[in-house]
């Protein structure tokens, strides 16, 4: 829902900017957590914070030594994960799920384009979800729908001169 880079998900830590407001959860990232730079803070939906409260209540205190550090992502090794370590967790299990690996970077390209399919007249709404200082970079490097709409036209004006 929150497509973050792997360098923020790591840093993300339980009661520092991960925070819970009555029955949701609420991202409050510092600046220094940021590729831009720029604080951000994301109001979680109700699915995800009960997914969250799960993981926290039924998980996190099943990993050796997550008791010990306040890291939203817990490994194995007694510290929070590092921003490769679940970088590589997503691609492993995303091969096992769908066949073949997705990388965290996919999920930023995945949601602007997703919402420049379904929203295209508020798609600049998408350089915030992703945290981006300006639009031109998310339409640039992550919108991709429009040249698969204009290859699907294109496609569909060529089967018509047959």
């Amino acid at each position: 829902m929150i497509p973050l880079r792997r360098r923020t998900l790591a840093a993300l830590r339980i009661g520092e900017n991960i925070l819970k407001s009555g029955d949701l959860w609420v991202l409050d990232i510092a600046a220094k957590d940021t590729k831009t730079g720029c604080a951000l803070e994301y109001a979680l939906s109700t699915q995800l914070s009960a997914r969250i409260d799960v993981y926290l209540e039924k998980f996190r205190s099943k990993i050796p030594g997550s008791v010990a550090h306040s890291g939203l992502w817990a490994s194995n090794l007694g510290c929070p994960m590092t921003g490769d370590g679940i970088y590589e967790a997503v691609r492993r299990r995303t091969r096992l799920a769908f066949g073949f690996a997705i990388n965290l970077h996919r999920f930023r390209h995945a949601a602007a384009t997703f919402w420049s399919c379904r929203d295209p007249k508020n798609v600049h709404g998408a350089k915030d979800l992703l945290g981006q200082s300006s639009f031109g970079t998310t339409e640039k490097h992550y919108i991709m729908a429009q040249s698969r709409l204009a290859g699907r036209a294109f496609a569909r004006a060529i089967d018509g001169f047959k």
